[in-house]
């Protein structure tokens, strides 16, 4: 006869469940892609300034006074620096079209006209009606016209006697970079 210790299978010690080291891995962040980059910018102004005539110019330039309106509504950052651009920006096509000041390159005109262009369409890549940021697309493409035509601003102010360095922005696209 068989003990009944041999008929009965031995059943494994329970063990104690595996638990997670009290340290956790970092879960990865999620890629921010920015909804614009510097590439984009450039290649929308540059499709702008490049289908600019001088009779657009003049057009726009009938509504100036609309701009620095709108300019003066605006509550977004780095505003004071957008409305001294657009206002140099007024003032240089102006005076382009007045023939006063012929020595700035026609790329410099069509950047800042293109910028211009842009800002007074209040349907383009992030409508204006937006808020919060309806209208900081409208601040980097003219950051982007300054910093695109520096060589024919610097001229300008030079020849107006204006200091350009408060109106640059060391980087176009701070956050988009």
């Amino acid at each position: 006869m068989t003990s009944t210790k041999q008929q009965t299978k031995r059943k494994p010690a329970p063990t104690k469940p595996k638990t997670r080291s009290a340290r956790r891995r970092p879960q990865p962040q999620p890629v921010r892609v920015p909804l614009l980059q510097a590439d984009d910018i450039r290649t929308i102004l540059m499709d702008i300034a490049s289908t600019v005539a001088p009779g657009d110019v003049i057009e726009l330039l009938g509504h100036a006074d609309e701009l620095r309106t709108r300019a003066a509504e605006m509550n977004a950052p780095h505003v004071d620096l957008f409305r001294a651009q657009l206002d140099l920006a007024l003032a240089c096509l102006t005076d382009h079209i007045a023939g006063d000041c012929p020595q700035i390159p026609y790329s410099t005109i069509g950047l800042l006209a293109g910028a211009v262009c842009y800002f007074s369409d209040q349907l383009d890549v992030i409508p204006d009606f937006l808020p919060n940021v309806g209208q900081l697309d409208d601040a980097v493409v003219l950051a982007m016209a300054f910093h695109m035509g520096e060589a024919g601003l610097r001229r300008y102010c030079d020849w107006k006697g204006i200091d350009l360095e408060p109106l640059r922005h060391t980087d176009p696209i701070p956050a988009y970079r």
